[in-house]
């Protein structure tokens, strides 16, 4: 198939132009991530960064190459040679060849490559019309790549019989002439992706006269006339946008769509060119740069936007009483009535409690519970039922990858783990403790690592959790004796998990009680979490679990039937909520695999009358009919071997003892059997009124609500 020549390279005309350099590094640059794992297939990318082990590819990180502007390009081997240079001398030590004595011949085994990376997209020439045929070949090519370097349209300019541009583009992936129908890229994203400052023209031309310089510039697919609400302006998240338009009246309109767009797409601040008066109509960007002007002192003396209200996002006049009118939004828990969801919870124990444990049962059943098909009765962790389910991620700087797989083993012998989306980055196996916050000069400030953190759990879809243990790992700042590193921490995390609508879970120790006293209320408990009032105080939400006292211990095991077991029953409870909450102190008994069960309700079940665990097993069965979800007195849909949907001290009772206080019951006649809509069989238990009971009983398909 023949193909249209390469926008700057033509190597079938004896007559072709001497290749232009600039243009060519451009390019390179432009997708330069492809370009390095072409030539350094092994290498990896990390954050603003590429690495790969020497110059012949190997492994390894003592080769780096820098992948944002203004440094684009360059490296440095720090191992083998001491070698650097720009894109160009790395292609040449690649490819061993003599920069200063072979120069054209780089440029053309660059310029082959260009080609090829086209080819291997298969961009056919536009189909010959008689407007084409007229025209001859393009003016210019332009080409749109997405973030990690795919070929998505090629814009080719022609010029009418008068000289007027007439732009024909290409959809690479519909392999047809036209423009994609909905997230259109802007140009350049290989180039913005990892900028913090972004600069947005009118169009292509102007975007490239901006590039040449090093300054990361783009423009919407159309210009002027793009429709803004069919490209993706995502990319502009939390970077500062500079608008230079055009000087007539469709920039006006344009600056005006794309500074909404980027307020929309979340930019953290606009600013706008001011354009000089006398200007002629149409001037632009690239006008500027031919001649010769200060282009960065244009950019940086660009004027921060108030028009339409576009503010830095702490602006008063962003949040005005119109964010507050209507229905306020339900506050969502991730564990009922504990955790709530896009908040900060601090989980704050004594070393040896089992936070860890704790912590990676709960992800487990997030990430591998499915309430569609799986059981009726949701898993419960410290003490409430989850009724949230998708990926969970941990960031924990205390075990190992061996201990968690050990543990993972056991708490889920069925391996159920393997295809769900559970995240476990275990630190001391992934280069070690991960610092969130540092302390400068000028106090304590987010790290690079938190940032990319950060832009990792933004990518993940359906994220419901994240644990970070212990803070002490990932706060590199005296946050138990600086109020401001304590404030400036919990602010961070409050942000990240507002931004991604997760659970963040923080692990925190509590410190030695003094005198060796006991805790015994949720307010000493809370009082005993380690640090500043800070920390507490910008924590949205803090659960404590404390050793329980020597009384409860004793109590427990004689209930339970159990020997003492040291460092097996501790107390916990939800010790600060900025909003609904179950604080009740609850009770969790270490089990054969070291994890901490609830065993409040059974506990206190045992100590009632037989009167009240009839009354709970009537309300319980009541329930059940009035959902369509009935119980039968025996077999499979019996209450013996449906227990699991009844409270928790029935699960502990035997098949005879249950079967008898169900018969009791019907002898009272405090139960009836009847039976459903159409059937003739009594068999299912209801109270007296019930629709079961009235031979109106209704099945229902799912999940039996109340249970």
């Amino acid at each position: 198939m023949n193909r249209a020549p390469h926008p700057f390279l033509n190597f079938n005309d004896a007559g072709a132009k001497p290749l232009d350099k600039d243009k060519i590094k451009a390019q390179l640059l432009s997708r330069l991530e492809s370009v390095l794992l072409y030539l350094l297939p092994h290498g990896k990318v990390r954050g603003k960064q590429f690495y790969v082990g020497d110059i012949d590819g190997h492994p390894g990180k003592s080769l780096k190459v820098e992948l944002t502007y203004p440094k684009a390009g360059q490296w440095k081997d720090f191992a083998s040679t001491g070698d650097q240079g720009d894109i160009f001398d790395l292609w040449a030590a690649v490819k061993g060849i003599h920069v200063d004595t072979e120069f054209s011949r780089l440029l053309e085994d660059i310029g082959h490559w260009l080609c090829m990376c086209d080819a291997n997209i298969q961009i056919p020439q536009i189909k010959p019309s008689k407007q084409t045929e007229l025209l001859g070949a393009p003016d210019t090519r332009y080409f749109y790549y997405g973030v990690d370097g795919e070929l998505l349209v090629v814009v080719n300019l022609y010029r009418d019989e008068h000289g007027d541009k007439l732009p024909i583009p290409w959809d690479v992936k519909a392999r047809r002439c036209g423009i994609p129908e909905s997230n259109r890229p802007l140009y350049n994203l290989p180039g913005i992706r990892n900028a913090k400052d972004v600069v947005i023209v009118e169009g292509e031309k102007c975007a490239e006269a901006l590039i040449q310089l090093g300054i990361p510039a783009t423009t919407a697919l159309g210009g002027a006339h793009a429709p803004v609400e069919k490209t993706d302006w995502s990319i502009l998240k939390n970077k500062t946008v500079t608008l230079w338009r055009d000087n007539d009246d469709d920039g006006k309109v344009y600056q005006e769509q794309v500074m909404a767009a980027a307020q929309a797409a979340g930019a953290r601040e606009i600013k706008t060119v001011t354009i000089t008066p006398g200007e002629p109509k149409g001037w632009d960007a690239a006008d500027a740069v031919a001649e010769e002007l200060d282009i960065e002192a244009i950019v940086a003396d660009a004027v921060l936007c108030t028009a339409n209200r576009i503010m830095p996002p702490h602006s008063l006049f962003n949040w005005g009483p119109e964010r507050f009118s209507g229905k306020a939004p339900e506050q969502k828990f991730l564990v009922q009535g504990t955790i709530p969801m896009k908040c900060v919870t601090i989980l704050a124990a004594m070393g040896d409690t089992g936070k860890g444990m704790l912590t990676l049962d709960l992800a487990l059943k997030v990430a591998t519970h499915n309430k569609k098909t799986g059981s009726i009765v949701p898993p419960m962790s410290l003490g409430g039922a989850l009724l949230e389910f998708g990926t969970a991620v941990i960031y924990t700087a205390e075990d190992d990858q061996a201990e968690i797989h050990r543990r993972l083993e056991r708490l889920d012998p069925e391996g159920k783990r393997a295809n769900s989306y559970l995240f476990v980055v275990p630190l001391p196996n992934a280069g070690g403790p991960i610092p969130l916050v540092t302390v400068t000069k000028t106090g304590p400030v987010e790290s690079e690592q938190f940032r990319q953190i950060k832009a990792e759990l933004l990518s993940v879809q359906d994220l419901k959790m994240v644990v970070f243990d212990p803070m002490s790992s990932f706060i590199h700042a005296d946050i138990n004796a600086d109020p401001a590193a304590g404030s400036f921490a919990t602010g961070m995390l409050a942000s990240l998990a507002s931004e991604t609508g997760a659970a963040v879970i923080v692990c925190h120790h509590l410190r030695k009680p003094a005198n060796g006293r006991q805790i015994t209320s949720a307010e000493q408990a809370r009082d005993a979490i380690r640090g500043t009032s800070a920390i507490v105080d910008g924590m949205r939400n803090s659960i404590v679990l404390w050793p329980a006292s020597e009384d409860v211990q004793k109590r427990v095991f004689k209930t339970l039937h159990e020997k003492k077991r040291h460092n097996a029953v501790f107390q916990g409870a939800v010790v600060k909520a900025n909003g609904p909450a179950d604080r009740a102190i609850k009770t969790f008994v270490r089990n054969e695999i070291g994890l901490l069960e609830d065993l409040t309700e059974r506990l206190h079940y045992h100590t009632k009358k037989d009167d009240e665990l009839e009354n709970a097993l009537i309300e319980g069965i009541k329930r059940s009919a009035i959902n369509g979800h009935p119980f039968s007195h025996y077999g499979s849909t019996g209450v013996y071997n449906q227990r699991e949907r009844l409270p928790s001290p029935f699960h502990e009772i035997g098949k005879h003892k249950m079967q008898q206080l169900v018969q009791a019951l019907l002898n009272a006649g405090r139960l009836v059997k009847g039976r459903a809509q159409g059937s003739k069989e009594n068999k299912w238990l209801d109270v007296q009124g019930g629709p079961f009971a009235i031979g109106d009983g209704k099945f229902r398909l799912g999940a039996d609500e109340t249970s």
